[in-house]
Formats: C-alpha cells, structure tokens, sequence
C-alpha cells in the first residue's frame, strides 16, 4: 500500500476487528460509532517515541474522557510481545493488536523496514467523529513524527472546559 492509499479527512473510517493485547477482548471499529475516537498507530512497544506517546496517551485519557473522547492504540507486533509490555507498563485505553498487518494496510500506513520482511506501521494518529468520518489525519515521515502531544493540546481545546488531570 502506498502512502496516496491513506484515508482523507472527509472519508468514513476503514472498519476492521482487532484484539487488545491485555484483555484479548476484540474491538471493532464501527462499535465506536456516536463517538469521537483517537486511534493511533504506534511502530511496537519497542520503539522509545512510541513508548513516550504512549505515556502522554495514558497521562491524558482522564481529561480526554471527559471529554467524550475514546483512545484506542494499534500496534504491528505480536500479542505475546505486546502483553509483556503492558504487564510491566499498563494502559487505561487498549492496544490493539494488528499482527497481519490488514488495519496499517486499510489506513494506508504499513510500510516495509527491510527486504527481509520486517514491516511496521507508520507513527499515525486519526481522529473519528461521532458519524465514523475522519476529521484529522497525521502519517509520521519518521520513528519520531508523532505528535500526539500537540493533537491531544488542540483537541482538547476544541472539546472546551474539560478539567485537568494534573
């Protein structure tokens, strides 16, 4: 999939049903429908920038839930892997495991690391309003280009007076 393959702002969302990797416990896409949702892909758990947004997303999910805002993470890694992860560093939102790589390729992020066949999800953050359209794409040019500080910073702006966790 090429990168002209991303959803544009305007298009419905790609469903797709994923397992969250502490839980096991699927979740579809379209389940989410009548709210707005912040859904991002994270290279793996192994990645430092992935683990620092990571850490912004679990800092601000109070005052993104307040909000009317539901988290959900994608990550192109094994389970077992992910699950390792989460024992040691737990998350109040989940993250969903993308094994084969279909939802980065329905989103138009997947990309190939290597000839050897390691292939990652591009750092991308999506957000859905309550009727399944995307309002806001970002697709990272590299490991670090996730802004997910910024985003939560604006949205949450948007959303109004929403009381602060710190």
């Amino acid at each position: 999939m090429k990168r002209s393959d991303t959803p544009h702002t305007g298009d419905i969302a790609p469903d797709f049903t994923l397992p969250d990797a502490a839980t096991g416990q699927e979740y579809r896409r379209a389940q989410w429908a009548g709210e707005d949702v912040l859904l991002v892909f994270f290279r793996g758990t192994w990645c430092p920038f992935c683990r620092e947004q990571m850490r912004v997303l679990r800092d601000n999910h109070d005052r993104l839930a307040a909000g009317g805002v539901r988290v959900a993470g994608i990550i192109c890694q094994s389970a077992a892997s992910v699950r390792r992860y989460l024992e040691a560093n737990p998350l109040p939102f989940p993250l969903l495991v993308d094994e084969s790589r279909s939802v980065a390729k329905a989103y138009g992020v997947h990309y190939w690391l290597s000839w050897e066949g390691v292939n990652l999800a591009s750092p991308a953050v999506f957000i859905l309003d309550a009727t399944e359209r995307i309002t806001f794409v970002h697709v990272g040019r590299n490991m670090s280009d996730l802004p997910v500080t910024a985003v939560i910073e604006r949205f949450v702006g948007f959303l109004g007076a929403v009381p602060d966790s710190n």
